[in-house]
């Protein structure tokens, strides 16, 4: 008799080598992660091409430097954020390049500290992306 257990997704980043948690991404006590993405506009009014945003928030009490973080689509392209300071409880709207691709058939963004590594992420269905003109918040 045997029994196998396996986990579906893990709460934070492990070292490939040892497999004990990185020190500085273990999640907050509360779970939260201090920048995360709140809102996305993924079909604009209008024809293409369509100007798409993210939106972004700093839910941290400081000011939190965004130099080498990116968003990142299902395909894995990647859109850097602008080099600058994200102040305490502030928000991002960030214009969505041709880099980074928001189909409306759903799909999922993904946020990426400066190391690569996952701190957020949401999807939207199809059924949210055909409302056009409206911003899906998540």
């Amino acid at each position: 008799m045997a029994i196998f257990l396996a986990f579906q997704s893990q709460a934070w980043h492990t070292d490939d080598a040892t497999g004990h948690a990185l020190a500085d991404t273990v999640p907050a006590a509360d779970g939260d992660p201090r920048l995360r993405i709140v809102a996305a506009l993924v079909n604009p009014a209008g024809p293409a091409p369509e100007a798409e945003t993210v939106t972004l928030l700093n839910a941290s009490p400081e000011a939190i430097d965004l130099s080498g973080w990116t968003l990142a689509d299902r395909a894995k392209h990647r859109l850097a954020l602008p080099t600058s300071a994200l102040p305490a409880g502030a928000t991002l709207v960030v214009p969505v390049s041709p880099a980074l691709s928001l189909g409306n058939g759903g799909g999922i963004v993904t946020l990426l500290d400066p190391r690569g590594l996952k701190v957020h992420g949401v999807s939207y269905t199809r059924d949210q992306a055909a409302r056009e003109g409206w911003t899906i918040a998540f």
